[in-house]
């Protein structure tokens, strides 16, 4: 397997773990046309959903306030689009060697290095570029606190 398919499988099971923690279930399309990699479903209150785009790197992107990452503009654009069920981008950062992604043992699994999420939601059209830099402030840590907390807007609100 290529280096940047295992990065991304490796994302989804982080998304997933962090999903499972939180008591969401997640569904993976067959196809991503619409750059969507998956829905996170609620099986409580209204029933929220929120879908993703996942994305890995093992590069030093992270700052001190800030975690930087070009994303394609096809992504950019359908992430910002107004749609009914929201939209996330969420990063998943890896170390620099693949042995380093995961330690385990009998008394602990760990992943490392951390996700964080980011609503592109409302944002602005960019032109004549194929990438644009995306800011994710590193407070927007992807874990399940703060997913229980996105869906519980999403369940009042139905949006981010």
């Amino acid at each position: 397997m290529h280096a940047n398919d295992r990065k991304a499988r490796f994302s989804l099971a982080y998304i997933n773990a962090v999903a499972a923690c939180a008591g969401f279930d997640v569904v993976e399309p067959k196809v991503d046309i619409d750059s969507v990699d998956g829905m996170l479903i609620a099986h409580r209150g209204r029933r929220p959903r929120l879908e993703f785009q996942a994305k890995a790197t093992a590069r030093d992107v992270v700052g001190d306030e800030v975690v930087t990452f070009p994303l394609s503009l096809k992504n950019y654009d359908d992430l910002r689009m107004d749609v009914i069920v929201p939209r996330l981008l969420i990063l998943v950062v890896l170390p620099q060697r693949e042995e380093d992604w995961l330690t385990h043992g009998e008394d602990a699994l760990i992943l490392r290095h951390c996700g964080y999420w980011h609503s592109l939601a409302g944002a602005s059209e960019r032109e004549n570029s194929a990438r644009v830099t995306v800011h994710i402030p590193r407070a927007q840590r992807f874990t399940p606190e703060m997913l229980r907390t996105m869906m519980s807007w999403i369940d009042a609100k139905g949006c981010l």
